[in-house]
């Protein structure tokens, strides 16, 4: 999934620097965990892990990597009885091939397609009205089995997060949704198509790994004496819920239908709101995660074009653990684009740099 501040292509560094600072894994907490990448790269590495995030759709991305040791198989009843073929359960495989030919227009054609009323009225063309019934007629189905018991919590979620990224890739955007590209561009002509995603196994050996959805200082409260904590919070003013609400959307559904608002349908996200966003909230919000975790070691991954000075950071590490102990290296990499330079947009460079800032803790 496009996400803003993925860390897919700095797990190698990120994971370095974890194998050079500390002797073998643990227990992590990764209180930030977007998509869910590094924590499911420190579960393949041998750690258990706390994954947590405001966001739904980062919660059903993080059960379907961390949480999962493997893939589930389904109820047979599921599917109508000339499609299981007598089969005593039904594979994820099978399910999501099924599930991929469902359409039946509803909230997000309504909403967010030009088939509705609503999405005529604003001009929105998040996606084309054909896979706007496809995700509606799929949400619903998952919807409807877990009202009715027939799936679990775990596959219900697997189920979200599997359509969150079928979504992604043929949404009309360029990359988050703040707003939606006035013409359809060839990635959201194509047919949605649910793909596996595969659970990280589990390494013999190591512990439960688990996903929760909420605060980051109260999972750290809640987890307790840990051997890392991992941050990695959002770094600029940009608000999570206003780019993702429709992955969101997904997540958490329209059994009680939302009020959505303005040209670009955003749905209530007063509460998912991040004083991470807000410059003069931002060091406190760090000093309360800090004083929040029980680690031995912690970890924060940020940008060097971040809300936080690098004096802020490095003096709130200080005073949080064994002040000889801090150190910091940085990586660059190449910047995310939605778009490209513009009158409306200039990017100042091409290159930032990811900077890892460390402490052990007594």
């Amino acid at each position: 999934m496009r996400y803003l501040g993925n860390k897919t292509k700095l797990i190698p560094f990120i994971l370095g620097e974890v194998e050079r600072l500390i002797d073998r894994p643990g227990t992590a907490c990764d209180p930030f965990a977007g998509t869910a990448s590094v924590a499911a790269a420190l579960k393949r590495s041998g750690w258990a892990v706390h994954s947590g995030d405001l966001l739904s759709a980062s919660y059903a991305l993080q059960v379907a990597r961390v949480q999962l040791d493997r893939t589930p198989r389904f109820d047979r009843g599921l599917l109508p009885s000339g499609v299981a073929n007598g089969a005593r359960s039904v594979s994820y495989r099978d399910l999501l091939a099924w599930l991929s030919a469902q359409t039946k227009p509803g909230f997000v054609s309504e909403h967010y397609t030009l088939a509705g009323a609503e999405g005529r009225a604003h001009g929105r063309m998040y996606f084309s009205p054909s896979n706007g019934g496809r995700i509606d007629a799929i949400r619903d189905l998952i919807q409807g089995w877990e009202s009715q018991g027939r799936i679990t919590r775990s596959q219900g979620q697997l189920l979200r997060a599997t359509l969150i990224e079928a979504a992604d890739r043929v949404a009309n955007t360029t990359g988050v949704y703040a707003s939606f590209v006035k013409t359809l561009q060839p990635n959201a002509a194509r047919t949605l198509e649910l793909k596996p995603i595969r659970p990280t196994p589990r390494p013999r050996g190591s512990g439960r790994s688990r996903a929760f959805r909420g605060d980051a200082a109260a999972l750290l409260e809640k987890v307790g004496t840990i051997d890392l904590v991992y941050l990695d919070p959002p770094y600029n003013s940009r608000q999570y819920p206003g780019y993702y609400h429709i992955p969101e959307l997904l997540a958490v559904g329209w059994s009680d239908p939302p009020r959505i608002r303005g040209k670009t349908g955003l749905i209530p996200d007063e509460a998912l709101r991040s004083d991470w966003c807000r410059k003069s909230e931002a060091e406190g919000a760090f000093r309360e995660v800090l004083e929040a975790s029980d680690g031995r070691h912690v970890l924060l991954s940020y940008n060097d074009e971040g809300l936080l000075q690098e004096q802020q950071i490095e003096a709130a590490l200080r005073e949080r653990g064994i002040a000889d102990t801090y150190r910091v290296v940085d990586r660059p990499y190449k910047r995310y684009r939605a778009d490209a330079d513009g009158p409306a947009r200039t990017y100042a460079r091409d290159d930032v740099k990811e900077r890892l800032y460390y402490i052990r803790c007594r």
